[in-house]
């Protein structure tokens, strides 16, 4: 058996020659596949556990063990150095020619090898077109997956105003409503600082909306800077901002007048 490879290189193999065996029945497969899995040593696949060590693992009687033990040695798969009765274990080894027969199926037939270190960690690619110059190739990229990307960024900041039934909204449906205190409120005054611009509160009225108060704008939120998108809300903005104060005298004018 020297010549043979280690016993954990081969170890899908030797279960794969049990598992095939049409003659070997399920219980006499489940102590054998428990044994080789838990207990055999890496480089002989022997191992050691008594029938009782066996029988509470997988929930059944040592003589239950006892007996399916017998078959898989009647089998060939298995040779069996009992033990006696003064608390020696017996042994199990897997029998020479069953080795073998699990190293040429391992060189011939099975592609299933055990990985190294350096290939167990799980690969995702990523999208990209780079060819094979790191020994691979990256996924193409999704063109339609992106094209929506793509359309769903540029609807953001200008999503259309979809009221309550009976609502008053302004005149430019591409308006959005803002409650004040949120944090797109606090992007567009932030936004407004850069251009020396007062805060929203400071120069815009509060319009009701549903159960809020908050603020009609071009916008969820402020485009990308130095954007032409930001150059179109921002006229809209300053219009809004411009007819809130020409509107306010007027309405200083009325309440006076009652």
């Amino acid at each position: 058996m020297s010549e043979l490879p280690k016993f954990c290189d081969i170890k899908l193999q030797y279960l794969l020659e049990m598992v095939t065996d049409h003659q070997l029945d399920d219980n006499a497969l489940r102590v054998a596949v428990y044994l080789t899995l838990a207990h055999a040593d890496h480089r002989t696949g022997v191992s050691y556990p008594s029938f009782q060590t066996i029988g509470a693992a997988i929930g059944k009687h040592a003589k239950s063990v006892k007996r399916a033990l017998n078959k898989v040695e009647a089998a060939g798969y298995m040779t069996i150095k009992r033990g006696t009765n003064k608390g020696n274990s017996s042994r199990y080894r897997p029998t020479e020619a069953t080795l073998k027969r699990a190293a040429e199926r391992r060189r011939d037939d099975d592609k299933v090898v055990p990985l190294s270190y350096s290939e167990r960690e799980h690969f995702c690619p990523q999208s990209g077109t780079g060819l094979a110059g790191i020994g691979r190739q990256d996924r193409p990229p999704n063109k339609e997956q992106e094209l929506r990307k793509k359309q769903g960024d540029e609807s953001t900041p200008g999503l259309p105003y979809v009221g309550l039934p009976g609502e008053k909204c302004p005149s430019d449906k591409t308006l959005v409503f803002l409650p004040r205190g949120i944090v797109f409120v606090r992007d567009w005054d932030a936004r407004l600082a850069l251009e020396g611009m007062a805060t929203l509160e400071r120069s815009l009225p509060l319009s009701p909306h549903g159960h809020h108060l908050g603020f009609w704008l071009p916008g969820r939120i402020p485009a990308p800077a130095a954007s032409a998108e930001w150059q179109a809300q921002l006229r809209i903005l300053r219009n809004l901002i411009r007819q809130a104060q020409e509107s306010a005298p007027i309405i200083g004018e009325r309440k006076h007048a009652v």
